[in-house]
């Protein structure tokens, strides 16, 4: 019986470590964004509508594709499973109502957004 506490418990020791890791990079990535954040709006305020702009670094984050429709800015980090990821600008409010109807690509079925700060969001598409 003793055994098999102490296993238990080295398992929860394991499972908190490995917890406590991932909100600690998730913090690195969230304090980098706020820090670029106001170099990404001042990017963002130079793209036009319906433009869609090939891989670049701006605010020292690297973006697979910057584009704009109905005035939101989204700046695409990278691909998880084929679901496309990254931040959206959009000063007039909620990007998922500003956009509804939208359709960026052929087979991206749903598009989620939350927002961050100021007129800032997380992007994610699921295919």
């Amino acid at each position: 019986m003793r055994g098999r506490m102490m296993a238990f418990l080295g398992v929860l020791v394991v499972a908190g470590l490995m917890i406590a890791g991932i909100v600690a990079l998730r913090g690195t990535g969230d304090q980098r964004f706020v820090d670029s954040s106001a170099q990404l709006e001042a990017f963002a305020r130079t793209v036009r509508e319906g433009e869609r702009l090939g891989p670049r670094t701006v605010g020292g984050m690297e973006f697979e594709e910057v584009r704009r429709e109905r005035g939101v800015v989204v700046f695409q980090r990278g691909e998880s499973l084929h679901s496309p990821y990254g931040y959206a600008w959009s000063p007039q409010g909620d990007p998922g109502r500003v956009l509804e109807g939208v359709e960026w690509s052929a087979d991206a079925v749903e598009q989620r957004f939350e927002h961050l700060h100021g007129a800032f969001y997380s992007w994610q598409a699921r295919r």
